[in-house]
């Protein structure tokens, strides 16, 4: 196996993670009428990466802890993806086993493990030959994810930096910011009324409240572009200590503050060096109503994850659909 530990990553930065991913994939050498492994639980638009590059997912389950079952093979996988569900750091060990065994390149899925590490402090992303990491996931910025190059060869191969472009963060963003800093400073939940609002109309409008993507962002084409220059420059003055800090001490309180009763957290506690993307959970929608309404204060929303693929569905194991986090952005 190729040792990462001496390599310094090359990074190239990406409006969106699935375009990162296409590059991963590209650099992976996985084109046309390959196979890419890939957990059911996912969210159905890191299909339209694989689409991209003419490419079919083959999927493994992931246990109740998230991590996975087993690792299925055929001779046509080039590719396999690990994720980082909620910034906690996925084992890898089974992954590495089976690329050395099947020549085959690793993806270190990481879109939600931004400022997160592993338990010897290596960045979650930089594990892996490959990885991704979707900042504006964990930062309230419109835009910004990152490709992690850690193998020497591949990094040889990478593409130059996308221009980024100028376009100003927007009116969303501008009021998302202010709501969100009175909220943090006072307690009301302004966040909270607007989110209120919108999902009404969305449910006079189209009969849900809650968006969720079409079939067809599965087969989208994915077209890698350069994120904001203005979203850059936030990324960059980021206290990246200062949020860790924040983002912990908010998993203690969220995990204080809920009934454990009628939920289940996905895990006991925060490893070292976690730094969480949010406080996730299995239980039914009356459950997550209760978890709301315990950390309402805290200025947080309880989202259910993933947006599964439409394959998925039919055979989906309860708890891919009973999962829940408490999103900290």
């Amino acid at each position: 196996m190729l040792s990462l530990s001496d390599s310094k990553p090359a990074y190239r930065y990406y409006a969106y993670g699935r375009q990162a991913l296409v590059e991963a994939l590209r650099l992976a050498n996985v084109t046309k009428g390959d196979e890419v492994l890939v957990p059911a639980l996912i969210c159905k638009d890191v299909l339209s990466s694989i689409f991209t590059v003419g490419a079919r997912p083959v999927f493994y389950q992931v246990d109740k802890s998230l991590a996975p079952v087993s690792l299925p093979h055929t001779p046509l996988i080039k590719a396999v993806i690990a994720v980082n569900y909620f910034g906690f750091p996925q084992d890898l060990e089974i992954f590495f086993e089976y690329c050395n065994k099947f020549s085959v390149k690793l993806i270190e899925d990481n879109a939600h493990g931004y400022l997160s590490a592993s338990s010897d402090r290596v960045l979650l992303g930089n594990r892996a030959p490959l990885g991704i990491t979707s900042i504006r996931k964990t930062m309230r910025i419109p835009d910004g994810a990152r490709l992690h190059v850690n193998d020497p060869e591949l990094a040889e191969q990478i593409p130059p930096q996308l221009l980024f472009n100028q376009m100003p963060l927007g009116a969303r963003y501008l009021l998302q910011t202010r709501f969100s800093k009175v909220e943090r400073a006072t307690g009301l939940p302004l966040l909270r009324w607007v989110r209120a609002i919108v999902r009404l109309r969305r449910f006079l409008s189209t009969g849900e409240f809650i968006s969720t993507s079409s079939t067809l962002a599965e087969t989208e084409v994915v077209e890698p572009v350069g994120p904001r220059d203005a979203s850059m420059k936030k990324i960059r003055k980021l206290n990246e200590e200062v949020e860790a800090q924040r983002r912990t001490k908010l998993y203690e309180r969220v995990g204080s503050a809920i009934d454990k009763t009628k939920i289940t957290p996905v895990h006991d506690g925060l490893p070292d060096n976690c730094v969480p993307y949010g406080f996730p959970f299995f239980g039914d929608s009356d459950a997550a109503k209760n978890v709301q309404r315990s950390v309402n204060s805290f200025g947080v929303e309880v989202i259910r994850w993933p947006d599964l693929p439409e394959s998925v569905l039919p055979d989906a194991p309860e708890h891919y659909s009973n999962l829940w986090f408490v999103n900290f952005l």
